[in-house]
């Protein structure tokens, strides 16, 4: 019974967070490019 509402409110948590967690996903990203980036020169 209490795996339905928890899904649904994780669902509506990540649809609410989701412009936002995009940018740190991509300023991670970024970040994790010029560190390798950094170790090969």
């Amino acid at each position: 019974m209490d795996d339905i509402p928890t899904k649904t409110l994780i669902k509506a948590f990540i649809a609410d967070i989701d412009p936002f967690a995009k940018k740190l996903i991509k300023v991670f990203i970024a970040i994790a490019l010029l560190i390798l980036i950094y170790k090969y020169i």
